[in-house]
């Protein structure tokens, strides 16, 4: 039997990335980016400013791909065919789903400048938009996953308390280094938080049902 609640949980969080898709096309979504965006300039210097630059680098495609790959093989070493499909469909199809958001709504980012979609220094010739951050999906999707993991397999309260609030304070930050070095956009950090976690739950669902169903009599007697 699934879990129904993963799946509501996801459409909560969907309507709620549209909603927010809504108001950022809207006066009150603009002059929110354009506040909170003075802001950030005045903290572009000092520690703050060099503590956001290091943060950042955790939400770079680069490092979030090797975590990705170390935490695959492991789960293939394992043979933990549950875990490694989990973990894949919600990376690969994590990252698909913001290259399509990207493209469909093509929001510029703040400034002038133009980016383009690189890994390793390869440039793919693609412009990366800003709505919404792709940053922000890459880690929250991580982190979603590794405090589900710390759910999983931590026993100890404690650690598993302390593993939720890190992970929390991680995203956070990664969320607050894009807008403090005017990368995005105050809403399109906002929006990808939404929309990682509706997609979070969404395959976990999924992959909750066929969990469950290891342990049903019924298949086990075949």
């Amino acid at each position: 039997m699934r879990n129904k609640y993963f799946l509501i949980i996801s459409g909560i969080f969907l309507l709620l990335f549209f909603l927010a898709a809504l108001f950022t096309s809207g006066t009150q979504g603009f002059l929110l980016d354009e506040n909170i965006a003075y802001w950030a300039e005045q903290k572009q210097s000092g520690f703050l400013f060099q503590l956001m630059k290091g943060v950042t680098i955790i939400g770079k495609s680069e490092v979030i791909l090797i975590i990705t790959v170390i935490i695959g093989l492991i789960f293939l070493i394992q043979r933990n065919w549950q875990q490694f499909f989990f973990f894949f469909i919600l990376s690969v199809g994590g990252v698909i789903l913001n290259f399509v958001l990207k493209m469909g709504i093509q929001r510029e980012r703040p400034g002038d400048e133009v980016k383009y979609i690189d890994v390793f220094n390869l440039n793919l010739e693609l412009q990366s938009y800003s709505f919404p951050s792709g940053h922000a999906m890459r880690v929250t999707i991580l982190f979603l996953f590794l405090m589900y993991l710390a759910y999983l397999y931590l026993h100890n309260d404690a650690l598993k308390i302390g593993s939720y609030i890190a992970g929390i304070i991680i995203l956070i930050l990664v969320a607050l280094s894009r807008i403090v070095l005017d990368a995005h956009h105050a809403t399109d950090v906002i929006a990808a938080i939404l929309i990682s976690t509706s997609w979070f739950f969404l395959i976990l669902y999924f992959f909750h049902s066929r969990k469950r169903s290891r342990y049903n009599p019924t298949y086990i007697n075949r």
